[in-house]
């Protein structure tokens, strides 16, 4: 069995993945309890995928996706 945390952040990735809107709420819980590299990765593919699948995607999913990238790359740098 994963350990709770994974189990934890499953559960509300998947929520991000099927809702045709994530709430607010659900994206700052998530980034909250992100720990790994991997989850890092799964959660900006999310983001991504909601950009993509949007002709007008809000500011605020945009201004999401620059922040963990901008994260990503000091954590990259700073290995």
């Amino acid at each position: 069995m994963a350990p709770l945390q994974q189990q934890y952040f499953e559960i509300l990735i998947e929520r991000v993945r099927s809702d045709r809107y994530p709430s607010l709420q659900l994206l700052d819980r998530l980034e909250s309890i992100i720990y790994t590299p991997q989850q890092v990765t799964a959660y900006l593919d999310a983001l991504i995928t909601k950009v993509d699948e949007s002709w007008y995607p809000s500011g605020q999913l945009m201004n999401r996706v620059e922040r963990m990238l901008s994260l990503a790359a000091a954590a990259a740098a700073a290995a």
